[in-house]
């Protein structure tokens, strides 16, 4: 499984969600990504949760180094025509993987 990594400190915090919530739903079947967080990353795994986006998969765990690792992957539903697209990437709702 393909995957990129993000330190979350260095975006912006007005940009913060938004972006993350970009990449996430923009994520491909069989995709992933990782946050790398100063802080546990509850409010992220809040709004994952309030999200609903198809097909998300989410666990936490703290390093040595005394961060945060979220890691998100995205798994190909075979029962369903969509697998949920925001269209940032130029893709198409209806287009697998």
């Amino acid at each position: 499984m393909s995957q990129n990594v993000i330190y979350v400190p260095t975006i912006m915090d007005e940009y913060k969600t938004g972006l993350i919530f970009a990449l996430i739903e923009s994520l491909k079947s069989g995709k992933s990504l990782k946050l790398v967080c100063d802080n546990h990353p509850y409010d992220f795994e809040e709004l994952l949760k309030e999200s609903e986006i198809p097909n998300i998969n989410w666990s936490t765990e703290k390093t040595e180094a005394n961060s945060w690792q979220l890691s998100i992957s995205k798994q190909q539903d075979i029962n369903s025509e969509k697998v949920g697209c925001c269209g940032m990437c130029g893709g198409h709702a209806d287009s697998k993987g």
